[in-house]
């Protein structure tokens, strides 16, 4: 049975503006998974701490992309999840998002999916889509 390799990781923090760049030090099992944080330095506030174990564990990300639309002056709305959700499943989710499409008026913020994968976490418009104006 083989012991854990100790490893020294760089990458900035994206919490908010200052970017602090984190020096995390973490063990990680024999197949490569991090099984365990050991430290962060360089955050110079608490949520430095919260997103390595975060990103190391489990990173998150807002998903984007966008949605066909019926009936619309735009062929395509592009749409975000209201938060962000594990990073793993976003390959799952645009499977299921490239599907559906959603018919005219639109307005930003309209649920277009809601609870995406159980997350509950809805799929929203980011921007307003009129109907079609029809020429007499």
């Amino acid at each position: 049975m083989g012991t854990n390799a100790i490893e020294t990781l760089k990458f900035n923090c994206t919490t908010c503006p200052s970017e602090c760049l984190l020096t995390v030090e973490v063990e990680r099992d024999a197949d490569g998974t991090v099984a365990e944080v050991r430290s962060v330095t360089g955050n110079r506030c608490p949520r430095g701490d919260k997103f390595a174990h975060q990103e190391l564990t489990c990173p998150m990300r807002v998903l984007t992309t966008t949605v066909a639309v019926s009936g619309g002056d735009e062929a395509l709305l592009p749409v975000r999840t209201a938060e962000a959700i594990p990073l793993a499943l976003h390959a799952q989710a645009m499977n299921l998002i490239r599907g559906p499409v959603v018919n005219a008026p639109i307005r930003m913020g309209d649920i277009m999916l809601e609870d995406l994968l159980d997350t509950n976490i809805n799929l929203i418009a980011s921007m307003d889509i009129d109907r079609v104006k029809v020429a007499n």
